[in-house]
């Protein structure tokens, strides 16, 4: 992926991050992926950062999640994004990418884990998520991001930005053969 090239709705969706950052309830989007058992799954995520080299946006996750070894399946994902202030949608599918405490060569894993508040950090040494209560251990409290803590990038191929305001526009943004072309199509 080219680092010089900016698509037009990563511009338009940093804009509407930024219009809604008054309201909290603006940093979490939905994430869609393929259960094991053949089933989507779908789940609400904080936002956590846009990618400086690529057309990418950040995650973080406990690796113990079902999540983790769906992507590790299956790697393709859409999310959804609803801005309430702005009256925007953004549907972004393309790829997920998982850093673990085994694999992480551009150190997104020590640079979000140190832009987490102590309470977020927290919930990293918490017991297995999905465990019975009560059948597994939380792992030692530590300042560095634990093996538990894992990252996830999502590097969309296509991005459909519907706008809800009082004039409607919709345009669909598709990666193919090396650039980014858009396409306004009907709300």
């Amino acid at each position: 992926m080219s680092t010089l090239e900016t698509p037009a709705w990563l511009g338009q969706l940093k804009r509407a991050v930024s219009k809604n950052k008054r309201d909290a309830h603006n940093r979490y989007f939905q994430l869609a992926t393929m259960g094991q058992d053949g089933h989507p799954r779908v789940r609400t995520l904080v936002f956590r950062g846009f990618s400086d080299v690529r057309w990418s946006l950040f995650s973080v996750t406990d690796a113990r999640s079902d999540k983790i070894s769906e992507l590790a399946c299956h790697s393709r994902v859409e999310l959804s994004w609803y801005f309430t202030q702005t009256r925007e949608q953004f549907r972004l599918r393309g790829e997920a990418a998982v850093f673990s405490a085994d694999s992480d060569p551009e150190g997104h894993r020590s640079r979000l884990w140190s832009a987490l508040s102590e309470a977020a950090r927290a919930q990293f040494f918490w017991p297995t998520p999905c465990a019975p209560l009560g059948d597994t251990e939380a792992p030692g409290f530590s300042q560095t991001p634990p093996e538990t803590f894992a990252v996830i990038e999502y590097t969309p191929i296509q991005v459909d930005h519907l706008v809800l305001a009082k004039t409607q526009t919709r345009s669909l943004s598709e990666y193919v053969a090396g650039q980014w072309r858009e396409t306004p199509i009907n709300p």
